[in-house]
């Protein structure tokens, strides 16, 4: 079994492999991991009205959810991180507009919301001594990528287990801008990666009928 990258977990639970299916978590290896690579979970659909701008929401209030309590710099970060999204998808509206004209209004720019990658909150990452802790990881197409805050403190145990790490300053919290600097090439234009838009507000492959049998 391939290794997996945990997320949503302060620490780790006892007499629990971290492969176990039953802990929250993504493949390592897989190219980059996007808001749309796996479904929402059914709940956070349903509750999520059919707008973009209430389906953005459901997706920030999920993954803050993934934050944990009293952690004010991780949730700042989601907000900071889908706004900038938000943001470079006005800035190349003529471009992605142009791009669409063929489908005929079957798509909007702002579907290629979902292609930027996912963060992941809490973060277990694998390494050959054992998992360690990030405060948000993205899986990009080659491999996982941490970051690090001004106020915490893994940077250590990720630097021992040779994991490429990301610095992230107060000010990227609330500039744009300064967001984008920090980033650096993980946020290049993430749609051209695609062929077409894709949701996460979608049923997951699981959750289809299984075909009839002859």
């Amino acid at each position: 079994m391939s290794a997996r990258i945990l997320y949503g977990l302060e620490r780790l639970p006892r007499g629990m492999a971290p492969d176990d299916p039953h802990l929250p978590g993504v493949p390592e290896a897989g190219g980059v991991l996007r808001l749309n690579t796996i479904p929402l979970p059914r709940a956070t659909q349903a509750e999520a009205a059919p707008t973009h701008p209430a389906r953005i929401a459901a997706m920030r209030n999920w993954l803050e959810d993934s934050c944990g309590d009293y952690a004010r710099t991780r949730r700042a970060f989601i907000a900071a991180y889908l706004d900038l999204i938000a943001d470079r998808i006005a800035r190349h509206r003529p471009a992605l507009e142009a791009g669409l004209a063929r489908f005929g209004g079957l798509y909007t720019p702002e579907d290629w919301f979902w292609s930027a990658p996912r963060p992941l909150p809490r973060a277990w990452l694998p390494s050959p001594s054992g998992p360690v802790f990030a405060e948000i990881a993205f899986r990009l197409a080659d491999g996982p990528l941490a970051l690090v805050f001004a106020d915490r403190a893994p940077e250590a145990a990720l630097r021992a287990a040779g994991i490429k790490l990301r610095h992230i300053g107060r000010d990227a919290l609330t500039d744009h801008a300064a967001l984008e600097t920090a980033l650096g090439e993980m946020q290049g234009p993430f749609w051209e990666d695609e062929v077409l838009p894709r949701s996460p507000f979608r049923r997951d492959v699981a959750d289809l009928p299984a075909p009839a049998s002859d």
